[in-house]
Protein backbone atom coordinates (compact mmCIF):
# COMPACT_ATOMS: atom_id res chain seq x y z
CA UNK A 1 0.00 0.00 0.00
CA UNK A 2 1.58 3.31 -1.07
CA UNK A 3 0.70 6.95 -0.45
CA UNK A 4 -1.09 7.23 -3.83
CA UNK A 5 -3.53 4.51 -2.74
CA UNK A 6 -4.28 6.33 0.50
CA UNK A 7 -4.63 9.78 -1.14
CA UNK A 8 -6.99 8.34 -3.76
CA UNK A 9 -9.01 6.61 -1.05
CA UNK A 10 -9.31 9.76 1.04
CA UNK A 11 -10.34 11.89 -1.95
CA UNK A 12 -12.91 9.28 -2.95
CA UNK A 13 -14.29 9.11 0.58
CA UNK A 14 -14.77 12.85 1.04
CA UNK A 15 -16.40 13.42 -2.37
CA UNK A 16 -18.79 10.46 -2.09
CA UNK A 17 -19.72 11.40 1.50
CA UNK A 18 -20.78 14.92 0.52
CA UNK A 19 -22.72 13.74 -2.54
CA UNK A 20 -24.55 10.78 -1.01
CA UNK A 21 -25.14 11.80 2.63
CA UNK A 22 -28.62 13.36 2.04
CA UNK A 23 -29.77 10.25 0.16
CA UNK A 24 -28.35 7.98 2.88
CA UNK A 25 -30.27 9.83 5.57
CA UNK A 26 -33.55 9.80 3.65
CA UNK A 27 -33.36 6.08 2.89
CA UNK A 28 -32.34 5.19 6.43
CA UNK A 29 -35.18 7.14 8.09
CA UNK A 30 -37.68 5.86 5.53
CA UNK A 31 -36.81 2.17 5.96
CA UNK A 32 -36.33 2.09 9.74
CA UNK A 33 -39.54 4.03 10.42
CA UNK A 34 -41.42 2.33 7.58
CA UNK A 35 -42.63 5.60 6.02
CA UNK A 36 -42.56 6.91 2.48
CA UNK A 37 -39.29 8.35 1.27
CA UNK A 38 -41.24 11.25 -0.22
CA UNK A 39 -42.47 12.54 3.16
CA UNK A 40 -41.07 15.92 4.21
CA UNK A 41 -39.82 14.67 7.59
CA UNK A 42 -37.56 12.16 5.86
CA UNK A 43 -35.62 14.97 4.18
CA UNK A 44 -35.52 17.27 7.20
CA UNK A 45 -31.94 18.48 7.89
CA UNK A 46 -30.67 16.26 5.10
CA UNK A 47 -27.01 17.22 5.59
CA UNK A 48 -27.11 16.27 9.27
CA UNK A 49 -24.33 13.82 10.06
CA UNK A 50 -22.21 14.78 7.04
CA UNK A 51 -19.09 15.30 9.16
CA UNK A 52 -19.53 11.84 10.71
CA UNK A 53 -19.90 10.41 7.22
CA UNK A 54 -16.76 12.23 6.07
CA UNK A 55 -14.86 10.91 9.10
CA UNK A 56 -16.05 7.39 8.36
CA UNK A 57 -15.13 7.71 4.70
CA UNK A 58 -11.71 9.13 5.52
CA UNK A 59 -11.02 5.98 7.50
CA UNK A 60 -12.74 3.38 5.36
CA UNK A 61 -12.15 4.69 1.85
CA UNK A 62 -8.57 5.52 2.73
CA UNK A 63 -8.21 1.86 3.60
CA UNK A 64 -11.05 -0.02 1.91
CA UNK A 65 -10.21 0.08 -1.79
CA UNK A 66 -6.47 0.00 -1.17
CA UNK A 67 -7.01 -3.04 1.09
CA UNK A 68 -9.04 -4.74 -1.62
CA UNK A 69 -6.29 -4.00 -4.13
CA UNK A 70 -3.39 -5.18 -2.02
CA UNK A 71 -4.88 -7.99 0.06
CA UNK A 72 -6.67 -9.64 -2.88
CA UNK A 73 -3.27 -10.09 -4.56
CA UNK A 74 -2.04 -12.11 -1.56
CA UNK A 75 -5.09 -13.78 -0.05
CA UNK A 76 -8.24 -15.57 -1.11
CA UNK A 77 -11.49 -13.58 -1.60
CA UNK A 78 -12.83 -14.88 1.73
CA UNK A 79 -9.68 -13.96 3.66
CA UNK A 80 -9.58 -10.51 2.05
CA UNK A 81 -13.27 -9.96 2.78
CA UNK A 82 -12.87 -10.92 6.44
CA UNK A 83 -9.70 -8.87 7.01
CA UNK A 84 -11.04 -5.76 5.27
CA UNK A 85 -14.42 -5.94 7.01
CA UNK A 86 -12.99 -6.52 10.50
CA UNK A 87 -10.47 -3.68 10.28
CA UNK A 88 -12.78 -1.08 8.71
CA UNK A 89 -15.78 -1.80 10.94
CA UNK A 90 -13.70 -1.97 14.12
CA UNK A 91 -12.57 1.59 13.39
CA UNK A 92 -15.89 3.04 12.26
CA UNK A 93 -18.75 1.24 14.03
CA UNK A 94 -19.02 3.77 16.92
CA UNK A 95 -19.08 6.68 14.44
CA UNK A 96 -21.73 5.08 12.24
CA UNK A 97 -23.81 3.98 15.23
CA UNK A 98 -23.89 7.52 16.63
CA UNK A 99 -24.79 9.06 13.27
CA UNK A 100 -27.63 6.65 12.49
CA UNK A 101 -28.93 6.85 16.06
CA UNK A 102 -29.10 10.65 15.75
CA UNK A 103 -30.92 10.40 12.42
CA UNK A 104 -33.54 8.00 13.74
CA UNK A 105 -34.19 9.92 16.96
CA UNK A 106 -33.83 13.35 15.32
CA UNK A 107 -31.30 14.53 17.88
CA UNK A 108 -27.77 15.93 17.64
CA UNK A 109 -24.65 13.77 17.36
CA UNK A 110 -23.59 14.97 20.80
CA UNK A 111 -26.96 13.99 22.33
CA UNK A 112 -26.71 10.59 20.65
CA UNK A 113 -23.30 9.99 22.18
CA UNK A 114 -24.61 10.88 25.62
CA UNK A 115 -27.78 8.81 25.20
CA UNK A 116 -25.91 5.68 24.10
CA UNK A 117 -23.35 5.98 26.89
CA UNK A 118 -25.93 6.63 29.63
CA UNK A 119 -28.12 3.75 28.50
CA UNK A 120 -25.54 1.07 27.70
CA UNK A 121 -22.16 2.30 28.94
CA UNK A 122 -19.03 2.01 26.85
CA UNK A 123 -20.20 -1.37 25.50
CA UNK A 124 -23.06 0.43 23.81
CA UNK A 125 -20.72 1.62 21.07
CA UNK A 126 -20.41 -1.97 19.89
CA UNK A 127 -24.13 -2.16 19.08
CA UNK A 128 -24.69 -3.36 15.52
CA UNK A 129 -21.11 -4.53 15.03
CA UNK A 130 -21.97 -8.19 14.44
CA UNK A 131 -24.69 -7.40 11.89
CA UNK A 132 -22.62 -4.89 9.90
CA UNK A 133 -19.58 -7.18 10.02
CA UNK A 134 -21.66 -10.11 8.73
CA UNK A 135 -23.15 -7.92 6.00
CA UNK A 136 -19.80 -6.61 4.82
CA UNK A 137 -18.05 -9.98 4.84
CA UNK A 138 -20.82 -11.48 2.70
CA UNK A 139 -20.87 -8.50 0.31
CA UNK A 140 -17.10 -8.21 -0.04
CA UNK A 141 -16.68 -11.95 -0.57
CA UNK A 142 -19.30 -11.94 -3.31
CA UNK A 143 -17.84 -8.85 -5.00
CA UNK A 144 -14.24 -10.10 -4.88
CA UNK A 145 -15.20 -13.57 -6.08
CA UNK A 146 -17.03 -12.47 -9.22
CA UNK A 147 -15.75 -9.02 -10.25
CA UNK A 148 -13.77 -8.68 -13.47
CA UNK A 149 -11.20 -6.02 -14.20
CA UNK A 150 -12.45 -3.17 -16.44
CA UNK A 151 -15.82 -4.88 -17.09
CA UNK A 152 -17.94 -2.15 -15.54
CA UNK A 153 -21.41 -3.41 -16.47
CA UNK A 154 -20.60 -6.88 -15.16
CA UNK A 155 -19.22 -5.47 -11.91
CA UNK A 156 -22.23 -3.22 -11.43
CA UNK A 157 -24.53 -6.23 -11.77
CA UNK A 158 -22.45 -8.14 -9.19
CA UNK A 159 -22.69 -5.20 -6.79
CA UNK A 160 -26.46 -4.96 -7.26
CA UNK A 161 -27.11 -8.69 -6.78
CA UNK A 162 -24.81 -8.81 -3.75
CA UNK A 163 -26.63 -5.87 -2.15
CA UNK A 164 -29.99 -7.56 -2.65
CA UNK A 165 -28.62 -10.74 -1.05
CA UNK A 166 -27.35 -8.92 2.07
CA UNK A 167 -30.35 -6.57 2.45
CA UNK A 168 -31.79 -8.55 5.43
CA UNK A 169 -28.47 -8.13 7.28
CA UNK A 170 -28.51 -4.44 6.40
CA UNK A 171 -32.00 -4.07 7.87
CA UNK A 172 -30.88 -5.74 11.12
CA UNK A 173 -27.91 -3.34 11.26
CA UNK A 174 -30.20 -0.35 10.69
CA UNK A 175 -32.62 -1.42 13.43
CA UNK A 176 -29.79 -2.09 15.86
CA UNK A 177 -28.30 1.33 15.19
CA UNK A 178 -31.68 3.04 15.57
CA UNK A 179 -32.82 1.67 18.92
CA UNK A 180 -30.94 -1.58 19.59
CA UNK A 181 -34.08 -3.54 18.75
CA UNK A 182 -33.87 -7.25 19.49
CA UNK A 183 -33.53 -9.71 16.61
CA UNK A 184 -36.83 -11.36 17.62
CA UNK A 185 -38.68 -8.06 17.36
CA UNK A 186 -37.03 -7.21 14.04
CA UNK A 187 -38.22 -10.53 12.59
CA UNK A 188 -41.66 -10.27 14.23
CA UNK A 189 -42.31 -6.75 12.91
CA UNK A 190 -40.65 -7.26 9.56
CA UNK A 191 -42.19 -5.62 6.51
CA UNK A 192 -40.74 -6.26 3.07
CA UNK A 193 -40.56 -2.58 2.16
CA UNK A 194 -38.14 -2.05 5.07
CA UNK A 195 -35.46 -3.84 3.08
CA UNK A 196 -35.46 -0.75 0.89
CA UNK A 197 -34.37 -2.85 -2.06
CA UNK A 198 -35.43 -0.37 -4.73
CA UNK A 199 -34.02 2.84 -3.23
CA UNK A 200 -31.14 1.60 -1.10
CA UNK A 201 -29.80 -0.88 -3.67
CA UNK A 202 -29.93 1.81 -6.37
CA UNK A 203 -28.19 4.28 -4.07
CA UNK A 204 -25.58 1.87 -2.71
CA UNK A 205 -24.72 0.30 -6.05
CA UNK A 206 -24.41 3.77 -7.59
CA UNK A 207 -22.26 5.02 -4.70
CA UNK A 208 -20.05 1.94 -4.65
CA UNK A 209 -19.61 1.93 -8.42
CA UNK A 210 -18.97 5.70 -8.44
CA UNK A 211 -16.46 5.34 -5.58
CA UNK A 212 -14.63 2.46 -7.26
CA UNK A 213 -14.45 4.41 -10.54
CA UNK A 214 -13.30 7.59 -8.76
CA UNK A 215 -10.68 5.66 -6.80
CA UNK A 216 -9.25 4.09 -9.96
CA UNK A 217 -9.37 7.44 -11.78
CA UNK A 218 -7.61 9.43 -9.04
CA UNK A 219 -5.08 6.65 -8.54
CA UNK A 220 -4.09 6.94 -12.20
CA UNK A 221 -3.75 10.72 -11.89
CA UNK A 222 -1.63 10.60 -8.73
CA UNK A 223 0.56 7.86 -10.20
CA UNK A 224 1.65 10.05 -13.11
Amino acid sequence: MNHNDIISGVATGVISAVIFNPIDKAIYVSTTKNISIFKKEVWNKFYKGTMSTVMTRLITSGLYFSFLDNLSAQYSPLQTAVLTSVICNSLTNPIQLTKFHSWYNNISINDSLKNIYRTYGIRGFGIGFVSILSRDICFNFSYLSFKKKDEHLHNLSIITLSLIAVSPLNLIKNKKYASNESLNNIIKNFKFRQLGISYSVLRTSSCFYFSQYLYDFTKQIFSK
